[in-house]
């Protein structure tokens, strides 16, 4: 097995004999100290298992099996322990979130079952994550890519916001920050239904009509439904939902949800979705937030607070930068909209190019010319500012 077993003891001599017993079925490394323990999560990851003893000095095997979980989430925990009385158990589950609780004598039957298991419990957890980080976010990357060409103008506003939502998480220390990302990416999906030119003028600041503003109000919820019966969506779907819901209960959709009620990740993109809407307006930033602070009740305070401290203390220096057309590459952010010469949209500014967008804007630019240069952002070095 390639996988990796460690094995966590004070006593060598216990450290041994699982050596000898186990060494020819699984990939076995074994440490006498937590310290130790704690070193090797770090150095040899990904560790499958981690077996701890319960009574070790420094650190009891729950304490460490706890930091195992802070830093490999994904390492499967078994304790092995002489003290199985209830108190132990109740904090080897609560604390260590722990796979298996053996007692002391182990017979090497009943350890090499529960190394098994715990070895298979690591497959699911990780061929899960797989599932998650590569095939379901890589679909509705291409499924944004897609929506992005049908309707740029709802689309551009995901890219902008996308770093912004996820650092306000992280500061947030939201728990599943894939959740985070998929929802940034598919925010404005319901926006497919709204008229390009309807949205343009709604975030140029211009009067809609009330069957515009209904459409506009409308999306969040068309995009709830575009996803909820897609497999392990339905939270981000809620969060979609949501997201032009205000803290004091205000907004859409109309009932009685409000205040922590309305899911987090909802809460942030209301706080960013605002922020970004009046600074597409041509507010600048400092403009932006003084006047968002003017409708607190609108927003969950803590987000909005670490809003300000990520947009105005930490606020990144750019400059503008004219390149031609053949010399966009992706990872560039557009400084303004890229149209034809015949004065048809194709990206709004604030977007970050990727390599399909790319090689769509090529595509056009050879039958129907692009305004050139176009203009970029880059990011000041700090030697620069």
């Amino acid at each position: 097995m390639d996988e990796k077993i460690l094995f966590v003891d004070d006593d060598s001599n216990i450290l041994a004999a699982h050596k000898r017993q186990f060494h020819k079925k699984f990939n076995v490394i074994t440490v006498d100290s937590a310290a130790k323990g704690i070193d090797e999560v770090k150095k040899q990851g990904p560790v499958a298992v981690v077996v701890s003893d319960y009574r070790m000095p420094e650190m009891d095997g729950v304490q460490f099996l706890s930091t195992v979980k802070q830093i490999a989430p994904d390492t499967v925990r078994v304790l092995l322990t002489g003290q199985a009385d209830m108190q132990t158990s109740i904090d080897a589950i609560n604390e260590g979130n722990i796979f298996r609780f053996l007692s002391k004598p182990c017979s090497n039957d009943i350890l090499t079952k529960a190394l098994n298991a715990a070895i298979e419990q690591y497959r699911l957890i990780t061929a899960e994550r797989e599932l998650l980080d590569k095939t379901l976010r890589g679909s509705i990357k291409v499924v944004s890519e897609i929506l992005s060409m049908v309707n740029p103008v709802a689309f551009s506003c995901s890219s902008r916001i996308n770093n912004l939502t996820k650092k306000l998480a992280e500061r947030l220390n939201v728990e599943n920050m894939w959740e985070v990302e998929l929802a940034v990416m598919l925010s404005q999906i319901g926006c497919v239904t709204i008229p390009g030119e309807t949205l343009e003028r709604k975030y140029q600041g211009e009067d809609l009509s009330i069957e515009e503003n209904q459409m506009f109000f409308d999306h969040p919820n068309i995009g709830k439904s575009l996803l909820a019966n897609i497999p392990r969506l339905g939270g981000i779907a809620d969060a979609i939902a949501y997201q032009e819901k205000r803290f004091n209960g205000g907004g859409v959709p109309i009932d009685d949800r409000k205040g922590e009620d309305i899911p987090l990740i909802s809460r942030i993109l209301k706080v960013v979705l605002d922020f970004d809407l009046r600074v597409a307006r041509g507010e600048t930033k400092p403009q932006a937030i003084a006047q968002m602070r003017s409708h607190m009740q609108w927003y969950d305070p803590d987000i909005f607070r670490e809003l300000e401290s990520e947009v105005i203390k930490k606020e990144e220096c750019y400059v503008k930068q004219e390149i031609m057309l053949k010399e966009l590459m992706p990872g560039m952010v557009l400084a303004e909209d890229v149209k034809t010469e015949k004065g048809m949209l194709l990206i709004q500014k604030g977007y970050e190019i990727t390599h399909i967008l790319k090689k769509r804007i090529l595509n056009i630019g050879n039958v129907n010319p692009i305004i050139e240069p176009i203009k970029v952002l880059k990011e000041l070095q700090k030697t620069e500012v």
